[in-house]
């Protein structure tokens, strides 16, 4: 029988083992430095320490350990590599097969990295008489590694739902696969004992390599730079692999000629174990290749997936990119860009970078604004080398696209708890073994995660949904996190609070000090009126959608969360209050200007209705526009039957006191109780409410509004970790609620209106100029790629079209074609 880890290693978590590893690095001209010593505990297992009894501690640039070259183990100790200054005679050799020679044949056909893992197989395969022997019985044994590779069927569902499922999967393909290549060359090569090569020997080998070896810049005391293919190379360093990983640790590699040196830059306690810093290693990254993570890890991000489909605007933008700064950019190195969500913690985020990317990467920010763009927003993107593709926020109207992309992440961080939660509901009260712990601590962290990026994504779009003077901002900021008391722990919101009040928004680098509400519920828009205006435009609006409520029942199979108010929801009825308002605000504009009145609409209502009117082409009078989608237009001819047409044609003095609060600002409604308009109603007419403005504005909505919006995130924190504590132990779901996962969230659509406080919002005509001038954007738009339509704002009746009113069941999010859920 081919001899396995578990029948020949002894316990590799004891001390013995690793004091008698000390001794043989230190036969070999090595050394661990006499202040420091190997412990053991439950907590840490095996480990480095300073001595206690040594009260004066290790000081900052102190060598704590050193390897002799001679006993690192890699690729070059294979091929029996000679270093260009080679080795006196006498001397030991740096590098040396040890008995275990592969044909060349084998070495070449599989290269350097699948040659160390099967050399790391010979070396073990040779026992107690192999050169490394003090080395190898010290590394731990299968049934003792616990990284995702080795979890059995009750440990795996610990995983579900999780990206970590997916990368296990992958890497067992992408291993076993290798394996395979590698012992079939073994074979032909004619090599002896290719048999003893077993798949679980080789995994063990890849599973001891990928946790503990280290790169090849280690051995550049030796070995030129150009022959160091960082990449490919791995080397195992026997007794400063013994060394756990610390978050953060402070030491420095010294790579010298005849060995390699582990140095602490820190000073370190009596007592305190002597870290190594493995980089800033996601919890993902160290459940992968380590087999352990950290509660709390300060380093903690995820990884976001956004997939770019063949013409979509991501895609074109992407392509342009690479084109422009071919040595910028990430040719051929992914199928799918990978982005980033921060811990609050983050060590490495840029000092100087704006809240939003201090916590979303610039990267995925940018990418997630060129998806939520509409068509205008397309059209003054930019490609730059510093910033790469990106929608400039200083332009009228672009904030709108930080808004929309904001909800867009908030709502994938939604989905990403819920996934979570939803695959956590039947497992185990408690886990079973050192594999289910830090499972559990790995979907904890990923959970809390999510959480706090929701607190700084709702952070930024609260601000654009109330308004804020600077002085205001202090007492909002206490107001808003009172409400996470619950869902956070103390030192986690102190620092969710420094971080918001040390870095500048990207709202306030262009809106300057005020930030002004420009999200805007129906209710709300009222406020934006003249006050002579108001309480007439209210009357009116409010009771015409009262009427469409009554007149036309909405069937819905929504069994997902939604508001409760269809006015200020996301429905046909929120689309209907914002279109309505449109058309009125739109209409008394016109009136002010046909009459060369004296404008009584405030500066930021006449250069918004400025803007709609140039941005997108009033309807034609002579022809009666029709939406191609079925429900939309259904929809809005029944709203024009059932409660516009009814009203015109109805000669009672209730029925037309409907318009008349508003005709003075707007103009009259036709008349229709005379019998020769009945037969032509509606056609040729151009007041406020007609059949065409009504469904011109609609298409308005469709670019200028922010859909689905997350209504609020904190009070669906608050549910879930309520539900969640009173729901635990395994089989039970976790909550009530009409949410596809159990709990309930409402999404609601806001209407933007911009304001136009800051010098350095670019003018309407310098916008228009850039659009007409930005080729990219003319190409973005020129999109005709069946998985992402585009829609384009109808220039006459024939071209209208519209991409339907929003979805009503709020988990269309979850779908988005652009996010690859789980990383």
């Amino acid at each position: 029988m081919a001899a396995t880890p578990e029948v020949q290693q002894q316990n590799s978590d004891t001390l013995s083992s690793h004091i008698a590893l000390q001794e043989w690095v230190t036969q070999h001209g090595g050394h661990l430095n006499e202040h420091v010593q190997f412990a053991r505990d439950d907590s840490s297992g095996v480990h480095i320490q300073v001595k206690p009894e040594w009260t004066a501690g290790v000081p900052r640039a102190t060598c704590v350990i050193k390897t002799p070259l001679a006993l690192t183990m890699s690729y070059f100790d294979a091929i029996d590599y000679s270093p260009s200054s080679s080795t006196a005679e006498g001397e030991e050799k740096l590098f040396s097969s040890r008995g275990v020679v592969f044909p060349r044949q084998f070495i070449d056909a599989v290269g350097p990295e699948e040659t160390t893992a099967f050399f790391l197989m010979g070396q073990f395969l040779k026992g107690p008489d192999g050169f490394w022997y003090p080395y190898i019985r010290t590394l731990p044994r299968p049934d003792e590694l616990t990284t995702p590779l080795y979890y059995d069927n009750e440990d795996l569902i610990w995983l579900n739902m999780t990206s970590l499922a997916a990368a296990r999967q992958q890497r067992l393909q992408v291993w076993r696969t290798n394996y395979e290549t590698g012992f079939k060359a073994l074979k032909e090569s004619g090599f002896e004992d290719a048999d003893h090569y077993t798949w679980e020997l080789y995994l063990w080998a890849s599973t001891i390599i990928a946790s503990r070896a280290f790169t090849a810049k280690v051995l550049a005391g030796v070995i030129p730079l150009p022959e160091l293919p960082e990449e490919r190379i791995s080397v195992l360093l026997p007794l400063i692999d013994a060394t756990n990983h610390r978050p953060l640790a402070k030491v420095e590699w010294q790579a010298g000629n005849e060995s390699i040196g582990l140095a602490v830059t820190e000073d370190v306690r009596p007592g305190q174990e002597v870290g190594n810093n493995y980089g800033p290693r996601n919890n993902e990254q160290l459940m992968m290749n380590y087999g352990f993570c950290i509660p709390d890890n300060p380093c903690e991000y995820r990884v976001v997936s956004l997939r770019a489909p063949p013409g979509s605007p991501l895609s074109v933008a992407k392509a342009r990119y690479e084109a422009e700064f071919p040595d910028a950019s990430n040719n051929g190195k992914t199928a799918e860009d990978k982005y980033y969500v921060f811990s609050v913690s983050y060590p490495l985020v840029d000092p100087h970078a704006p809240l939003e990317f201090s916590i979303f990467s610039p990267d995925l920010l940018r990418a997630v604004s060129v998806i939520a763009a509409n068509e205008r927003e397309l059209e003054t993107l930019e490609v730059t080398r510093e910033e790469g593709f990106h929608i400039p926020l200083e332009h009228y109207g672009n904030t709108r696209n930080l808004f929309a992309a904001l909800n867009q992440i908030l709502l994938e961080l939604v989905s990403h708890i819920q996934k979570l939660h939803l695959s956590g509901r039947d497992l185990p009260s408690s886990p079973k073994n050192l594999k289910q712990l830090h499972s559990k601590i790995y979907r904890d962290s990923q959970i809390q995660l999510s959480k706090t990026a929701i607190i700084f994504a709702y952070w930024t779009l609260s601000l654009a949904r109330r308004g804020a003077e600077e002085e205001e901002k202090a007492n909002l900021l206490n107001s808003f996190l009172s409400r996470i008391t619950g869902i956070f722990t103390t030192e986690t919101i102190e620092q969710i609070r420094s971080k918001i009040l040390d870095r500048e928004s990207l709202l306030t680098k262009i809106k300057g000090k005020h930030v002004p509400k420009e999200l805007f519920q129906f209710r709300e828009l009222f406020n934006l009126l003249p006050v002579e205006m108001q309480q007439p435009a209210e009357i009116c609006l409010r009771t015409i959608i009262s009427e469409a409520k009554r007149a036309i029942a909405i069937s819905s199979d929504n069994d997902g969360p939604s508001s409760g108010d269809e006015e200020e929801g996301n429905g046909p009825h929120s689309i209907l209050s914002f279109a309505t308002f449109i058309c009125f605000v739109v209409a008394a504009y016109r009136k002010a200007n046909d009459n060369n009145q004296l404008l009584s609409l405030s500066p930021r209502l006449t250069k918004w209705c400025q803007f709609l009117l140039e941005r997108y082409p009033p309807p034609p009078a002579d022809v009666t526009w029709v939406l191609p989608d079925e429900d939309d237009e259904a929809f809005l001819q029944a709203f024009d039957q059932a409660v516009v047409e009814s009203h015109l044609q109805d000669s009672s003095s209730s029925s037309t006191q409907l318009f008349s609060p508003v005709a003075h600002l707007v103009g009259d409604a036709p008349d229709r109780t005379q019998d020769d308009k009945e037969d032509d109603e509606g056609e040729g007419e151009d007041w406020w409410l007609s059949p065409n403005w009504l469904r011109w504005a609609w298409l308005v909505l469709e670019q200028e509004t922010v859909m689905n919006m997350v209504d609020d995130p904190v009070r669906y924190l608050i549910n879930m970790d309520y539900n969640n504590d009173n729901n635990k132990g395994a089989g039970k779901q976790p909550g009530p609620g009409p949410g596809p996962t159990g709990f309930s969230f409402s999404t609601k659509n806001f209407l933007y209106i911009p304001q136009i406080n800051s010098s350095v919002y670019l003018g309407l005509d310098e916008l228009m100029d850039c659009s007409e001038a930005n080729q990219l954007g003319k190409l973005l738009l020129n999109l005709t790629s069946p998985d992402q339509p585009r829609p384009h704002f109808p220039q006459n009746a024939s071209q209208a079209h519209t991409r339907g009113p929003p979805s009503q069941d709020p988990r269309w999010c979850y779908e988005n074609p652009y996010f690859a859920f789980g990383g």
